[in-house]
């Protein structure tokens, strides 16, 4: 080991410099823009996480403050053993637990609420790529879900690691128009498309 560190020269700031950023998202997409296009991609948004045994509330106030909807359930290595919505945790289930166990809400954790790893549906990275966001859209809805992950998964091992999120929400900002409305029940394709005016 060396036991002097010699400093780097270094040179003056420009005026006019910048700096890096993540790429934007585009503000307006339509149904054959890439599915690249509506994804939030982890290399640049840091996914926000919650152990299984947080209390439901507290969860919910994490939503919050980092302006997402859906957290991923890690365990003391960092695994994925799960993932919980606002949906879930402002719906039913929480309050189907407060009856049967007869516990208070503040006892009711993530872990008793969540989906599990195993019912957790991924996309493909790969298929992704070659993806527009109509594809994206067709998949929420039949999936009826408000949320997809995007995993790259290594052809030989099959392991996977997750690298992106699509939500209803994020697709509708930059569509124009509700893709999976609260109530309702989710328009069709040709629906969303009529409101774009035909794209």
């Amino acid at each position: 080991m060396k036991n002097e560190y010699p400093s780097l020269s270094y040179v003056s700031l420009q005026a006019g410099t910048t700096f890096l950023h993540p790429p934007n998202l585009p503000e307006l997409v339509h149904l054959d823009s890439p599915a690249a296009d509506v994804m939030t991609d982890f290399r640049f948004v840091h996914p926000v996480t919650v152990r299984p045994q947080t209390p439901i509330d507290n969860a919910l106030e994490k939503m919050k403050s980092a302006g997402v909807r859906l957290l991923l359930v890690t365990d003391d290595e960092g695994n994925i053993i799960g993932i919980v919505t606002s949906k879930i945790l402002l719906g039913e289930a929480p309050i189907k637990i407060v009856r049967e166990k007869r516990i208070p809400r503040s006892a009711v954790t993530v872990a008793m609420v969540m989906t599990p790893q195993p019912e957790v549906p991924l996309l493909d990275m790969r298929s992704v790529r070659n993806a527009q966001v109509g594809h994206i859209v067709k998949t929420l809805q039949q999936l009826d879900r408000k949320h997809l992950l995007v995993a790259e998964i290594d052809p030989k091992s099959k392991q996977q690691r997750i690298c992106g999120l699509f939500s209803t929400s994020q697709i509708g900002r930059q569509l124009g128009v509700t893709v999976v409305p609260e109530t309702a029940a989710a328009q069709t394709l040709a629906e969303i498309q009529q409101q774009l005016g035909g794209t």
